[in-house]
């Protein structure tokens, strides 16, 4: 018996008892169906026609972008930077093409590589291993072997490897290597004028000093165009477009006086334990700043652990109480308003005085004293009764002329113009205070210029850093003449004043360890207390030195100001005057300035600031020249001491040997031959 199934199941079979689909309705439904697949695929066609015609005839701008990053490379060139020089010529700050060595190892086999590495290994000062394994990691097309090569070096080793290329027979060997260049800021005198001249960024923007200030000036021009390249990465447009290169700056430093300031201070630092010390020289007749020294510094060669609190100028950014170095300027002006004589007697109280509420004391009391003691022991109360006799407004309208609380005009970044009170708004108590230059700030070019005044018969000149600028063939773009500010007193007065100060280091004064044997100073001292948050500091000082020397005919001006020392006695004469007497004394030397038979020298039991007389010097210091082949040219070294030796060889990766003491007798190489970083010099001193 056989089971049936359910009707709903049977009712979806096919009828197989009933007749067959004839052929014509069966070919005719398959024709439907090929014609709807035709019709899909014409359609399918003209949309793929559609969209291929509007992405080559129509502009697509997601397209076009994908296009220019294949086949377009967005390139900017820099001309080279300006060279910042001394007023001798010397390079300050300069800037050298280096390059780095690059590999694509990808297309070499195991035995290539290790040829190559054996081929670099020595002469980019690698180990053949560790070389080998670099070039030995799978996957990498760009491996970068050194930096900092000069063009000659970078060619010498693409040479060699060009020549193994060519003995194994391995184009691809010969042509794994190649350079990028990238232009560095390089300052042959390390450490020195480092806060002045400042540095400048990776990008090669001035970030602090004159290579901030004088950044438009120093910058060359900027060009950017569009690199094109075929499928193959191959350059179509120019490798390289000419631009124009920056201004080269001349300033008024000279180098020797700047190097002669900067040992100075750091012996000083050393001996006091101070803080900082600064010092600005500057010459008499022009207003040409031919020193501005800071210590601390640090070499800005040196990008690794750099500290810019190293490279602040303090010499015109630290607002500082000046002290009593503020007490000839008010005894110019008594002078000038014919107030007082240098003989006028003044009494000075025994050392104790009250004005007002507050009692002014002297460290060295005295009764009656003329105007030439008062400056020669540094009477505070004898300069607050000049400033009495001359009122508020002529005193401070006289140490507004000498160009406190006035901008310097030098532009240098965080230049402080001081502060001081106004005449209508002063009380009597500040005004005394001011007279010894306390409650009152101002910085050190201010000081050098104030002092320079008086050495240049009453007349004050304008502070002078940047003598000319030159293009980039050498020829002079423009000159910066020395210019007058104002006349500040007569002749008469400042001589007269001058010689008042030569009294502050005759025996008895508070000067006497800034002499400078074979030559007359005048000078003075001055010691403030330090303010700190917002109040005066119980221990730490502010001793400073001002001075022109010769005295008789002065040619320098000097402001010197040790910060915070913590080791002796804080007076500006103890700590300030032996660098003043140090410098003034290598400045002479350098200057030509013939000592004075008739000076007065100290006997040989003295103690002396600027130590023994060194023989003669050259001029200038002789400099390395980069040749446009990238090498170094050696100078002449005859003559130079040790360290005017090291200055000059060091900081370009020379090998430098010194054999014996005193001054360059012999050198070898000979002067004029051409050097590459890690070359060997010898020097003779006898």
């Amino acid at each position: 018996m056989k089971a049936r199934l359910p009707p709903q199941v049977q009712a979806l079979l096919p009828d197989r008892a009933g007749r067959p689909t004839p052929d014509p309705e069966i070919r005719a439904r398959g024709i439907r169906r090929m014609g709807w697949v035709c019709v899909l695929g014409v359609v399918g066609y003209f949309a793929l026609a559609a969209r291929a015609t509007t992405l080559m005839l129509l502009p697509d701008d997601r397209l076009e972008g994908k296009a220019r990053v294949q086949f377009e490379a967005a390139i900017e060139v820099q001309g080279r930077r300006g060279d910042i020089l001394d007023r001798h010529g010397v390079i300050l700050a300069t800037s050298v093409d280096l390059h780095d060595l690059h590999a694509d190892p990808s297309k070499l086999d195991a035995d290539a590589r290790s040829a190559l590495a054996r081929e670099l290994a020595p002469r980019i000062g690698q180990p053949v291993k560790k070389l080998t394994h670099r070039l030995g990691i799978p996957g990498r097309r760009d491996v970068l072997l050194a930096q900092d090569l000069t063009p000659a070096a970078a060619g010498r080793i693409k040479q060699a490897v060009r020549t193994l290329g060519s003995e194994r027979g391995d184009r691809a060997l010969r042509s794994s290597l190649w350079t990028t260049r990238e232009s560095r800021r390089f300052y042959p005198g390390k450490h020195e004028a480092a806060p002045l001249l400042g540095l400048v960024g990776h990008r090669g923007t001035g970030l602090a000093g004159l290579e901030r200030q004088l950044e438009r000036t120093l910058q060359g021009d900027r060009y950017k165009y569009i690199q094109w390249q075929d499928r193959k990465g191959r350059q179509i447009t120019p490798d390289t477009v000419h631009v124009g290169d920056g201004t080269t700056v001349v300033t008024t430093i000279d180098r020797q006086i700047q190097q002669a300031a900067e040992e100075a201070l750091a012996t000083q630092m050393e001996v006091t334990g101070a803080q900082a010390a600064y010092m600005v020289v500057v010459d008499v007749r022009t207003g040409e700043i031919l020193a501005l020294a800071n210590q601390p510094s640090q070499n800005p060669n040196t990008t690794q652990g750099l500290k810019l609190a190293a490279l602040k100028n303090r010499a015109v950014m630290d607002a500082i109480e000046p002290g009593s170095v503020f007490k000839p300027f008010i005894a110019a002006a008594a002078l000038e308003e014919g107030v007082v004589s240098p003989n006028t007697v003044i009494h000075c109280e025994d050392g104790r005085w009250r004005v007002g509420r507050s009692i002014i004391h002297d460290d060295h009391p005295r009764g009656a004293s003329t105007v030439t003691e008062i400056i020669k022991y540094s009477s505070n109360i004898g300069a607050a009764k000049l400033a009495f006799e001359l009122g508020a407004e002529r005193s401070l309208g006289y140490l507004s002329d000498f160009g406190f609380a006035r901008s310097t005009g030098l532009g240098l970044p965080g230049e402080t113009r001081g502060i001081m009170r106004r005449p209508d708004r002063i009380k009597p108590i500040e005004l005394a205070t001011t007279s010894y230059g306390h409650g009152v700030t101002t910085n050190a070019v201010q000081l050098a210029m104030a002092v320079a005044a008086l050495g240049n018969d009453g007349v004050r000149m304008k502070p002078h850093l940047v003598k000319e600028h030159r293009d980039a063939d050498g020829e002079v773009a423009a000159v910066f003449a020395p210019e007058k500010d104002r006349r500040v007193v007569s002749a008469e007065t400042a001589r007269l004043t001058l010689r008042m100060m030569e009294t502050v280091l005759e025996d008895g004064g508070t000067g006497t360890r800034a002499r400078v044997p074979g030559y007359r100073v005048a000078g003075k001292t001055g010691t403030a207390w330090k303010h700190v948050d917002g109040g005066y500091s119980d221990t730490d000082r502010i001793g400073s030195f001002v001075g022109l020397l010769p005295a008789d005919n002065p040619r320098l001006a000097m402001a010197v100001v040790v910060d915070t020392p913590t080791i002796g006695r804080s007076y500006g004469g103890v700590v300030a005057g032996p660098a003043f007497s140090m410098v003034g004394s290598a400045a002479m030397r350098i200057l030509g300035v013939p000592p004075d038979p008739d000076a007065d020298l100290p006997t040989d039991d003295e103690p002396l600031g600027g130590g023994p007389t060194e023989p003669p010097v050259p001029m200038t210091t002789p400099e390395l020249q980069w040749l446009a082949s990238g090498e170094l040219r050696l100078p002449n070294l005859s003559g130079l001491s040790m360290r005017d030796t090291l200055v000059t060889l060091q900081g370009a990766g020379l090998s430098i040997t010194t054999i014996g003491s005193g001054r360059v007798a012999q050198q070898r190489p000979l002067p004029g031959a051409a050097l590459s970083p890690g070359d060997r010099v010898e020097v003779i001193l006898q």
